[in-house]
């Protein structure tokens, strides 16, 4: 399970670093699963995917383990918006 507050302090740490090109918003929390919606022009020269991963890897340098932390679904919502669902594993 992935704390709420240790979340919330990923998500706050991935805007303040990738923002304008692209921010997250979580939309919905649960023990197994968390839901987070991505937005912004996001460099070209990387993969939408990356983006989305960036996010376990702020999550692991906050003493969350990456490896029970799987993308199981990525929506592709509008223009240059993702809402993608993690599963904890």
């Amino acid at each position: 399970m992935v704390s709420f507050t240790i979340l919330n302090e990923a998500i706050a740490t991935y805007n303040e670093y990738r923002s304008p090109m692209a921010t997250a918003e979580l939309v919905s929390y649960a023990e197994d699963a968390f839901t987070v919606r991505f937005k912004g022009p996001f460099c070209r020269m990387c993969c939408d995917y990356d983006y989305f991963e960036d996010l376990i890897y702020e999550l692991d340098d906050l003493g969350e383990d990456p490896s029970l932390i799987d993308i199981n679904e990525i929506t592709y919502e509008e223009n240059e918006k993702f809402v993608v669902e993690f599963s904890i594993i």
